[in-house]
């Protein structure tokens, strides 16, 4: 005779009601009504659960990772570009000239004074193939004043003057000087925008394309 099946060996389902095995409980919920138990997971989760943990773990070092790349990257472009900006910097002349050169005579050049205002403008006169740099403003006093766009000190950087307000700041020193100075207190040279002789003639600056010459080795 066949000995009874041991109720402490079986489970009754919660869905069908059918009294089933404790072994075949997961199996009949998963396969009949699809649902997993806690004992399925129990027996597939742990590891599962680890190489979920793993993977999750090596996709955050790997992103990590790719962030510090990337972030190196872009430092290492930033610094280039920066070192570059310097570097070409030191040898960046002074501004470009923003007028034409002026009509030039034999002997001298002629800007009239009608062009000029207290915005200084930036000229050259070609000296044997040198682009010789000079600058013309009028002054809070109303005078016309000019000088070259290189340092008696400073020329040798090649970088010339900008107008800042009232003064002509030095490109390579920082130093700056008032433009109703410029042309009478520059006269012995020194840490100034360089002397340049100029006269006004028949509504015109004049200035002796000598003075401009003699000047040439500034910028050469």
């Amino acid at each position: 005779m066949a000995r009874p099946k041991s109720r402490a060996d079986t489970k009754r389902c919660p869905v069908c009601d059918c009294e089933l095995r404790s072994k075949n409980f997961s199996d009949h919920m998963k396969r009949v009504h699809d649902i997993a138990t806690t004992e399925g997971q129990a027996r597939h989760g742990p590891n599962k659960g680890k190489r979920a943990e793993t993977r999750k773990s090596e996709l955050v070092r790997k992103k990590r990772t790719r962030n510090i790349s990337v972030a190196s990257c872009i430092l290492l472009v930033v610094l280039v570009g920066t070192a570059i900006y310097i570097t070409s910097g030191n040898e960046t002349p002074g501004p470009s000239p923003v007028q034409p050169p002026p009509p030039q005579a034999d002997s001298v050049v002629r800007i009239p004074v009608s062009q000029l205002s207290t915005s200084a403008l930036f000229y050259t006169y070609n000296s044997g193939g040198t682009d010789v740099r000079y600058f013309a403003a009028v002054g809070s006093d109303g005078k016309v004043h000019m000088a070259m766009d290189a340092c008696d000190v400073c020329y040798a950087e090649n970088k010339g003057y900008q107008q800042v307000g009232d003064v002509m700041k030095c490109n390579n020193c920082g130093k700056e000087f008032a433009i109703n100075s410029v042309g009478t207190e520059n006269l012995a040279g020194g840490c100034w925008p360089s002397y340049l002789p100029v006269t006004v003639s028949g509504g015109d600056a004049v200035v002796d394309i000598t003075d401009l010459k003699t000047k040439t080795f500034m910028f050469a």
